[in-house]
């Protein structure tokens, strides 16, 4: 036998070759199938790959005590009628943030010129106007409750009160809701809103004249807020019907007071004003400013 024959045989270049592509194969199907269990396993476990986060939108509320939710016996609160009417509207559009601006005891004056809260910019015009700016295009929603401070004692039933402060609703309102559309553009939907009556109140006190004579008075001022708005390309949340405001010929039985008109007792179950003499709506009160609200802005 020669030495040849019992030398191991010799692998060509082309067979090192084969072998090592097959080696390499198997090792990247291996890399790969490990790589697909774990991404498998990841969206079992947590969900599917994170995405970046779509631009923050936001409901800007502005205004007066309302507008922070002030109930009585408390300031600021979260059960006020634009943390409701957040809740809602961010069900339909996630992501949607609020924004309170609000300043409790707000007068148009003092919206437009500073004096009661404090803010960066000087008043709560300026903060608005501010951040309408700063955020234009993604401010959605924007809601004005704003002007019974000029005229509150006209509500309660003293007229000549009440006129005091008329002429500075009448030419502030239009400069606030026409400012307000001028910086946010074409792209949120401004609402503002017509008042209840807390007057109304006087009649289970024994004055049922002065509760009477409030609705026409407040029939003026909701003028006004209607005529501001409707200038300032704002729509109008109808809350004086859903307060039922002129409704004296409906009557309900309303512990302790016995039966009152329909427009009496939504003043005294909705707000503090029969009990404890403060208008402020409570959160029933609230939730129905809110759905009033809804139902303009959608």
């Amino acid at each position: 036998m020669s030495l040849e024959a019992l030398a191991p045989p010799r692998r060509s270049v082309q067979d090192r070759g084969v072998r090592e592509y097959d080696s390499l194969r198997r090792r990247t199907k291996a890399l790969v199938t490990a790589a697909l269990v774990a991404m498998v396993a990841s969206w079992c476990l947590g969900g599917a790959p994170a995405r970046a986060d779509a631009p923050a939108t936001y409901y800007l509320a502005l205004g007066d005590s309302g507008a922070v939710g002030v109930q009585a016996g408390r300031g600021p609160t979260d059960e006020g009628y634009t943390d409701d009417l957040h809740a809602a509207l961010k069900a339909r559009r996630p992501g949607l943030r609020l924004v309170k601006l609000g300043c409790p005891g707000e007068t148009t004056t003092t919206m437009l010129k500073g004096g009661i809260c404090s803010y960066a910019a000087g008043s709560q015009m300026n903060a608005a106007l501010d951040f309408l700016k700063r955020h234009r295009g993604r401010v959605r929603y924007v809601t004005l409750s704003i002007g019974v401070n000029n005229v509150g004692c006209m509500l309660d039933g003293d007229l000549a009160c009440g006129l005091k402060g008329v002429g500075g609703l009448v030419t502030e309102l239009p400069q606030i809701t026409a400012g307000l559309r001028a910086a946010g553009g074409g792209t949120p939907v401004y609402a503002s809103m017509t008042y209840y009556d807390p007057g109304l109140a006087s009649w289970v006190k024994g004055d049922r004249a002065t509760a009477i004579a409030s609705v026409p008075m407040l029939d003026a001022f909701n003028g006004v807020q209607r005529a501001a708005a409707l200038a300032g390309g704002f729509k109008v949340a109808d809350v004086a019907t859903a307060f039922a405001a002129h409704a004296f010929s409906t009557e309900v039985a309303l512990p302790p007071y016995g039966t009152v008109p329909l427009n009496v007792a939504r003043i005294c179950a909705w707000t503090s004003q029969c009990a404890r003499g403060d208008g402020h709506a409570n959160a029933t009160g609230y939730r129905h400013i809110a759905a009033a609200f809804l139902t303009t802005l959608t």
